[in-house]
Formats: structure tokens, C-alpha cells, sequence
């Protein structure tokens, strides 16, 4: 199993494990957003997936690229358990598929630091290559939009359009809208993801250390480190260690 099986639903289970207290702003309520969703699929073509995390449902809105690439028959909507499987993420380039995770990773935890108002400035946006019914990659432009309440982000919608780059895609990046600014590298301190001791255990793994090797080297019971290896794969939304070790040193975590 690849980083990219565990994904098929676009968020995984540490997104949907959020406590849920507080509610929406009412000013960007869940309707106000699946209509937003819509006239991304009317306007644009698109099609717009709005994934509500505490209710566990997906509203899927089918614009005319829906049908160029046989996800639907009809422009149309439909309501989904979150869990379906998207139809659209086997069609993704696995290197693109691959930098929407990051990047998505880098948003969340982010985000956890800024008030319900501010998370709303920012959104992701990434060239991908989708392959068509010729299986050919064509280009397109997705968009990643977070909205939360008080404690906890609730409903993340995502927008595929085509492309009007079709030869030198634009650099996928992480943009505040309120003022333009692209987020750097600098802007996310990756290391804070994973606590010390959890980056020097999966640094140990990374070298194909066992839990038992582990404890002895660290000098801690197996049944600590195999719980460090549980709340690793949980920051960095993964489903082993093997994924964990991948994606911690993509982002410079080890």
C-alpha cells in the first residue's frame, strides 16, 4: 500500500477525529459554501468536491470537465459519505498527488495556530496532471479552500478546473488572499509538526530500526515507542511508518 491508497477520500482519519465543539461562522455556513460549490461547477466548469469533516458527507458538483473525463454523465450533484472513494484522485499524476498531500499537511497544521477568521484567508493552489479517457495527462488547476469553527476546521473544499498554463505550470503554493502573499518555507516550522522525541524514534526507523532495537537504544519500554510510532502516523495523516519516514523527510522533518 502507497501514501496515495490512504487518500482516496481526500482527508484522513486525524481530520475527522477533531473535537467539534464550536460551530460555524454563520456568515460562511455549510449551505453558503455547497453554493459556492455549485456555481464553481456552473461558472467554471469545474468540478467541486465540499467535504463537510463533522457530518462525515461529501457534496460532489459536476461541471462540464466531470464529463470530459467520464466522472459523470451529466452536470449534476450528488451527497456521498465522506468515506467514498473520489474518483477523480487514481486519475492524478502520483508526483502531484503526492505534492497536494504535502501541501495539504503544511495548511492544516498551520492553520491549527490562527483564529477561525484568518483560516479563512488562505487556500492552496497546484498544477496537476489528470489522465483522460485517451489516458493522457492533461493539466489542471486545483484549488484547496479550509473553513472552521472556533476549535477545529470542518469543511475543506476542492476545485478542479482546467488549466490556462498548459506548458509551464505554475508552482503549486499556499496564497493569503487577503493581501497576496505567498507563503515560504519559512513560514512553516515543519519540526514543530512531531515532538523531539518523536523525530529521534522515526529517524531510528528510517534506518530500519525495529520498536524493540529502539527501546533499548533510547532507554524506553517497546510499548512507549510503539505509541510514539502511533501518534507519528496520526500527525502526518499516514497509515504506517514506512509512509511516515517518506513524508517526514519530504518536508525536512528528518
Amino acid at each position: 500500500m502507497t501514501i496515495f491508497s490512504v487518500i482516496n477520500d481526500e482527508i484522513s482519519e486525524p481530520l475527522f477525529d477533531q473535537a467539534f465543539k464550536g460551530e460555524l461562522d454563520p456568515k460562511m455556513s455549510l449551505e453558503k459554501y455547497r453554493h459556492v460549490a455549485f456555481i464553481f461547477s456552473v461558472l467554471q466548469n469545474s468540478t467541486a468536491i465540499l467535504t463537510d469533516l463533522r457530518s462525515k458527507e461529501k457534496y460532489v458538483y459536476h461541471g462540464g470537465l466531470s464529463l470530459y473525463f467520464g466522472l459523470a454523465e451529466e452536470k449534476a450533484s450528488s451527497i456521498q459519505s465522506s468515506v467514498a472513494t473520489d474518483n477523480i484522485l487514481p486519475l492524478i499524476h502520483p508526483d502531484d498527488l503526492r505534492t497536494k498531500h504535502l501541501l495539504e499537511l503544511k495548511l492544516f497544521h498551520f492553520l491549527k495556530d490562527k483564529n477561525s477568521k484568518e483560516r479563512l484567508n488562505y487556500h492552496i493552489i497546484l498544477g496537476i496532471r489528470v489522465l483522460n479517457k485517451e489516458k493522457q495527462y492533461i493539466p489542471l488547476e486545483l484549488k484547496i479552500f479550509y473553513a472552521s469553527s472556533t476549535d477545529s476546521i470542518q469543511l475543506i473544499l476542492y476545485q478542479y478546473s482546467f488549466s490556462s498554463i498548459v506548458n509551464n505550470p505554475s508552482a503549486p503554493v499556499i496564497i493569503n488572499s487577503s493581501n497576496g502573499q505567498i507563503l515560504s518555507d519559512n513560514n512553516f516550522n515543519t519540526k514543530k509538526i512531531l515532538t523531539k522525541r518523536e523525530i529521534e524514534i522515526l529517524k531510528e526507523i528510517s534506518i530500519g530500526k525495529a520498536s524493540k532495537e529502539i527501546s533499548q537504544r533510547l532507554f524506553i519500554s517497546k510499548n512507549t515507542v510503539d505509541r510514539h510510532r502511533q501518534n507519528i502516523m496520526e500527525k502526518l495523516r499516514v497509515k504506517s511508518a514506512l509512509e511516515a519516514c517518506h513524508i517526514a523527510s519530504m518536508m525536512g522533518i528528518i
